[in-house]
Parts: structure tokens; sequence; C-alpha cells
């Protein structure tokens, strides 16, 4: 710390001084002045430490979900968090550091590293608490997906159901409630969703004569998906949305 070496060679310069008038008050000072750096240091880290718990908390969803799309475990088994921890630091240049004081900047780059570990540590506490998350395994099958969406929306109220296999038009579930038709394409994929499947739900929703047609996945979805959807009025979940769906469709 330049400071406090700046400070003690001072001090040392100082007790090779003699005969200097209130030189023991002087060496006060000196103490007095690291005293307050320190304290001013402390006070940063610890505001720091509390907007980015507030942070944290308001974004958590949504770091949950980009937890659940980008780690992917490797052909051994090991889960490969390299695209998660650069998630965790864009969202700490995104949605934090705008928030801090000029102090408190400077004590996220002396505690960089803690800060994302904490972070990654509270949404992993997160997603062991999250009933949905453990209800999803790595070597799940595409029918058990779509069994698993359905229940989902049952548990929120929704009259829903898997539709046949041979004769589902691009539609994997079916759900109603309060006279609102919707219909889902599901996909567990290990790779981003294309726009294939906005074509496809888009025409299940005209052969279902449906109100809403949305894709469900445990993955993110390509930009030419995400355009196509906007074109075509249809939305692109992360299956940790669907506990949330009648918000999400008030909000439509």
């Amino acid at each position: 710390m330049p400071w406090i070496l700046g400070s003690l060679a001072l001090i040392g310069m100082l007790f090779s001084m003699r005969n200097s008038n209130g030189f023991i008050a002087i060496i006060g000072a000196g103490f007095l002045v690291i005293g307050i750096r320190f304290s001013e240091r402390r006070s940063a880290r610890r505001r720091l430490l509390e907007v980015v718990e507030l942070k944290t908390d308001e974004k958590l969803e949504s770091l949950l979900r980009r937890r659940a799309q980008l780690v992917r475990p490797d052909p051994y088994g090991k889960l490969q968090l390299d695209k998660w921890n650069k998630e965790i630091r864009y969202f700490l240049d995104e949605q934090v550091r705008p928030s801090l004081e000029r102090r408190e900047r400077a004590a996220l780059e002396r505690n960089y590293e803690e800060v994302v570990a904490g972070i990654a540590e509270k949404v992993e506490a997160a997603m062991r608490d999250c009933p949905t998350v453990t209800r999803i395994s790595d070597d799940m099958t595409p029918v058990e997906f779509e069994s698993f969406c359905a229940e989902e929306l049952r548990r929120s109220g929704w009259d829903a159901h898997v539709t046949m296999q041979s004769r589902d038009q691009g539609v994997d579930v079916v759900a109603v409630k309060n006279g609102q038709r919707i219909v889902l394409q599901c996909k567990f994929y290990s790779y981003p969703v294309g726009n294939k499947s906005v074509q496809e739900i888009t025409a299940g929703r005209a052969y279902e004569q449906a109100d809403i047609a949305i894709v469900v996945s445990n993955n993110r979805y390509t930009q030419a998906a995400e355009q196509l959807a906007a074109t075509n009025r249809v939305l692109l979940l992360h299956y940790r949305d669907l506990k949330n769906l009648d918000d999400i469709l008030n909000r439509v």
C-alpha cells in the first residue's frame, strides 16, 4: 500500500530529525492519518459489499437463469465455469460499478476476486434452495423436459398437458387458464436454441388456435431466434420463468 509506506517513511524521517518543535505531535498526526485512511478503506469496502448484496438480490432471478444457461459439464462430468465467471464480471461492470462512488470503486478493484466469489456463492446457495433447479438434471430426456414444463404450469394453476408426440405440429405442451390458451415448444439443449423453434411454435399457435406461443429452454437463444420471435410475437423463456408466467403474460 503506497500511502502506508509513504506515511511510514515520513515518520522515519521525523525520527531522524533532532531538536524539532512539536516532534511528538507530528508523529501522532502521522499515525492519525494512517488510522483515518484505514478507516476510510474499511468503510468503503463495507459499503461496496452492501451495494453488491443489494444488486445481487435485485437481479437474482436473472443471475440464476444465466448460471443455468452457461454452466455445462464437460464429457468427464466436470462443470465448466469459465463463461459463468465471465458473466459475473459483466454483471459487476454493468450493474454494480455504476452505483459505486469513487472510494467504493477503488475498494472493488482491491477486492474484485472476493466479490466475484461472493456472488457465485450466493447464486449457488439460491440454486440449492430452489425446487425448480433440483428437478432438472443433465441427463434429462426431451420427453421428460416436456413433462416437467407441464407440471410447472400445473403448479401455477394452469390446466396443462403434453401433446401426442406423433401429431404435435411443433407444440409440446398446451395449457389453459382463465380462458387463455397457450402453446409451448420445450427444448432441452446443450447449445443455443435457433429460429427453427420459433417458426414451428408460430405454426403451432395457429394450428391450436392459441392466444400465446412460447418456446421454453434450459439454454439461451440465438440472435436470429430473438429477432424472429419479436416479429412473430413469440415469447422466449427459460424454464425458471414458468413459475412466474402469469406475471410475464400480464406485462405482454
